[in-house]
């Protein structure tokens, strides 16, 4: 009997034994298939993030692209100006000045409705026609897709044709974009039938395409990847992309021809092992620390995510520099005043400084970005609750103004905002002083669309700086002069 109680005692001391063996195997097993579990989706879950986010910004580095040349292709003087012969003075003012030094688009051509290049701006350089030929020629598939648009979606008007919607946000765009590799680096490319914004006709036949490219540069890239939090971003012929690396095709080309975005892929995976494996051995108590940590790392680089698509999001309607809605947000908010009838009446102030230039060029670009943020809060200080002020363009900006809608009141905000921009901006080593022109125009007294009254303000602008700037110009005429033109860069302050 005792022998009996012996044996049992010893049997059960090694079914005890065996079972907390099983439970360690058990724990040890279950544990590290939820850790290869949980591994597994996150990686799953941040590579489907990755490229859904990568994805997302190629396509807005384009759309800033398309937006930018559609000040030109979608524009009724650009269509007068363009037609029969070339307006050089329109070239130099609105296209050379604009394309590279605000826009970064390096080549614009102009092809011609016979399909031959009539006009190449290489940068800030009107070069020969002959050296377009080759851009035309890398990128006719797009021209002739841009001319097929054109044809297709053209409508007859008044003895001509025009494009009866907006080229650009429409389901039915007329431009045709595409990335290729044009002299080495890859760039962006788009192309886009020159067509009116309002009253201005084409005849019959091809219209004018409007080609420009626009580098992918290393600093472009650079950027995205560190908004992105990407390692080695980078565009590559889908034929060298790294064994390890994560990529999505863009552009149109496939087969060998095939572009393909790459970086590094990142595994959470790996973040969960190094700090899950350790501390299994230590206990249930300190496995359960490590996968508390290692979720709050998981969360941590989920909000990362979210925070870039936000900012994502926050960047598509807001100016970066100033944080003031961008041209796209305004022109949303004022075309649902006047569709939702919010209010009877409406004014837009199209705002343009004066001797801006001569602050960039004598101080350099992070004083005259100073100069545009000091500016922007001057606007927006003097519009108050009275409505909305965006920036629109480099050095241009456009205020709805919903309140205080008589001409005496309007002429006295103008007044007001003259003032404070030509208030003098001190900064170190120096101080400076740009002035600003305004042209004004009320809906619906002087335009019954939005398009049209803000075309109205900006003809008012440019009729306030031909008659001698630093001055505020209506729709229907001269108005009092706002304030005296500014003096143009202050004089050099000691240094603090």
């Amino acid at each position: 009997m005792a022998h009996w109680l012996d044996t049992g005692k010893r049997n059960l001391k090694v079914a005890v034994y065996l079972l907390c063996v099983a439970v360690v195997i058990a724990f040890a097993l279950s544990n590290t298939h939820t850790l290869g579990s949980a591994g597994r989706i996150a990686d799953d879950v941040r590579a489907g993030d990755e490229r859904h986010l990568v994805r997302n910004e190629i396509d807005r580095q384009v759309e800033i692209l398309v937006f930018d040349q559609a000040r030109i292709s979608h524009w009724d003087e650009a269509v007068r100006a363009l037609i029969a012969h070339i307006d050089w003075d329109f070239v130099r003012d609105e296209i050379i000045e604009w394309h590279w030094e605000d826009f970064g688009i390096q080549t614009t051509v102009i092809v011609g409705p016979d399909g031959n290049p009539r006009l190449l701006i290489f940068e800030e350089d009107v070069r020969a026609e002959a050296e377009a030929v080759k851009y035309v020629e890398l990128a006719a598939d797009l021209v002739a897709l841009a001319r097929d648009a054109y044809k297709t979606h053209r409508q007859p008007a008044g003895g001509g044709f025009r494009v009866a919607y907006n080229p650009v946000r429409s389901h039915q765009p007329l431009f045709v974009s595409d990335i290729r590799p044009v002299d080495g680096q890859l760039t962006m490319i788009v192309a886009q039938a020159i067509v009116p914004d309002d009253d201005a006709l084409l005849p019959d036949g091809h219209a004018n395409i409007l080609l420009t490219f626009k580098p992918l540069s290393a600093p472009i890239l650079s950027e995205i990847g560190r908004k992105l939090g990407l390692q080695d971003f980078a565009i590559l012929p889908a034929a060298d992309v790294p064994a390890d690396a994560d990529w999505i095709r863009v552009g149109r080309s496939r087969g060998a021809d095939a572009i393909a975005v790459t970086w590094m892929r990142t595994y959470p995976s790996s973040v969960i092992w190094r700090q899950a494996l350790p501390l299994l051995a230590g206990g249930l108590l300190l496995v359960a620390i490590a996968l508390g940590f290692v979720a709050l790392r998981f969360g941590s680089s989920l909000l990362r995510l979210q925070q870039s698509e936000e900012r994502n999001r926050f960047l598509a309607h807001h100016d970066a520099l100033t944080g003031l809605p961008n041209r796209a947000q305004f022109e949303r908010e004022i075309e649902q005043v006047l569709q939702h009838s919010e209010q009877q009446r409406c004014a837009v102030l199209c705002i343009d400084l004066d001797r801006f230039k001569e602050v960039n060029d004598t101080w350099g670009h992070p004083v005259g970005d100073l100069v545009i943020r000091t500016v922007a809060s001057r606007i927006l200080a003097a519009v108050g609750d009275r409505g909305m002020a965006a920036r629109v363009g480099g050095d241009e900006f456009i205020v709805l103004l919903r309140e205080g809608l008589d001409r005496g009141s309007v002429l006295a905000l103008c007044e007001r905002i003259v003032a404070g921009i030509c208030s003098e901006i001190v900064f170190e080593g120096g101080s400076a002083t740009v002035g600003a022109s305004i042209g004004v125009a009320w809906w619906p007294d002087d335009a019954l669309t939005s398009r049209t009254v803000i075309r109205s303000a900006d003809e008012a602008l440019y009729r306030s700086k031909r008659e001698g700037r630093g001055r505020t110009w209506f729709a229907t005429g001269p108005a009092e002069p706002a304030s005296p033109e500014p003096s143009g860069i202050g004089p050099p302050r000691p240094a603090a």
